[in-house]
């Protein structure tokens, strides 16, 4: 019997999704399923974007430019005006999404036995990212007590190696909803120019920051021109995931070379997808910026909801749409197998993402789970009084929830 490779058994499960199967049983049995597992928002696509796709003027699809089609670049280069931030069109690469950015760009600064720093918990898929491009990610972890803030420029020096060739941050973050300061944004600039590094910049929750703060983009460090590579997509602020269109851009045009060889290698991006997205990228900031309000109802039901729960002490998401929490259960993963298999109440259940899988270092956030506000408030207050009886009821509750 053949063997597979090495590097296929570093990939994990998603723990955002490897519970659907369960999910999909307690349907079967009639217990209503509230999924807090998965960002996918549940509000329409904008009409602006299916329209495109009903009335395309075209006889045949055809493979795009391995760069993206010129108006969709030009596109992307409107909207990053719109935030201040100056990408010329042939700055930037239309990428199937943006997981296709991230794994170009790590394959690209620190592929074939790099190291990059990240900041755990992470999205659980840059570790899978990371492994297809050979790249070991090194990691910062982070507290909840902390409200998932690093505040040292010491943490940062102290992991460099001569690895080392890039730090990732998504901020605002997914899974935690933090979004990071002046001082530490400040840091993470300082350990790039100090060591030679790269930042790359995950910024698809850039319009989604609560309580009327903002967020910082990684490009207004001039000092970091030529360090900077961004990464973007519609998917969230657009509620169109299924469109499956981001991009990287970057003011290093050997980045942008390089990263065409990638393009080049997979052909193109879907065209009628590209074509979905200009009207929105050119004229939707409005309508991404009013779902930010949406979004922070949603917070404030999940956050006043934890509160209430035995055991819990909530960290309140400052952005995104996610927050990570810590229960008094032993292992998360556990009982998110027993809320789809053997609990409900009053008809329902809730679907959680097991905190582990956002971690690097093993054996952490094993009592951590993280948590998607992808349903309308009234919605998540229901959820989270189902979730206070499943701890209330798990077999396997601490006394006290772990410190």
């Amino acid at each position: 019997m053949p063997s597979l490779s090495p590097k296929s058994a570093q990939l994990q499960a998603s723990p955002i999704r490897k519970l659907a199967p369960h999910a999909r049983a307690a349907e079967a049995r009639g217990t209503g399923v509230i999924y807090l597992n998965i960002g996918q928002p549940d509000m329409p696509t904008p009409p602006e974007m299916l329209a495109v796709l009903h009335d395309l003027p075209l006889n045949r699809l055809a493979y795009a430019p391995s760069e993206g089609l010129p108006e969709v670049r030009e596109a992307w280069s409107a909207f990053f005006a719109s935030w201040g931030i100056g990408f010329a069109p042939d700055q930037i690469l239309v990428t199937a999404g943006a997981s296709e950015a991230i794994t170009f760009a790590l394959s690209l600064v620190a592929g074939g036995g790099g190291e990059v720093l990240v900041f755990e918990p992470c999205y659980t898929n840059y570790l899978s990212f990371a492994a297809q491009a050979d790249v070991t990610m090194v990691p910062i972890t982070l507290r909840v007590e902390d409200a998932y803030h690093f505040g040292s420029i010491d943490r940062l020096r102290a992991t460099i190696t001569p690895r080392t060739k890039a730090i990732l941050l998504c901020n605002p973050s997914n899974p935690t909803g933090t979004v990071y300061t002046e001082e530490e944004l400040e840091a993470v600039a300082r350990v790039a120019v100090e060591n030679d590094l790269f930042v790359i910049c995950d910024e698809v929750y850039r319009e989604f920051v609560f309580d009327g703060g903002k967020v910082r983009s990684f490009t207004e460090f001039s000092d970091l021109a030529q360090r900077i590579i961004v990464v973007d997509s519609v998917s969230k602020r657009f509620n169109a995931c299924g469109v499956r269109i981001g991009c990287m851009a970057s003011h290093n045009r050997e980045v942008i070379d390089v990263a065409l060889r990638f393009c080049q290698a997979r052909l193109s991006v879907p065209t009628a997808e590209q074509l979905m997205v200009v009207p929105m990228l050119a004229n939707g900031r409005a309508y991404s910026e009013h779902l930010c309000g949406e979004y922070q109802g949603r917070r404030d039901a999940v956050f006043e909801g934890l509160a209430t729960i035995d055991g819990v002490s909530p960290h309140r998401s400052e952005g995104s749409f996610y927050t990570m929490t810590r229960l008094p259960i032993k292992s998360c993963e556990d009982f998110a197998v027993w809320l789809l298999k053997d609990f409900e109440h009053e008809g329902e259940t809730v679907c959680l993402a097991p905190g582990e899988g956002f971690y690097v270092t093993d054996g952490l956030g094993v009592d951590e789970v993280r948590l998607a506000f992808m349903y309308d408030a009234e919605t998540l207050k229901r959820a989270m009084r189902v979730l206070g009886a499943a701890v209330a009821a798990y077999p396997g509750r601490l006394a006290t929830a772990s410190v």
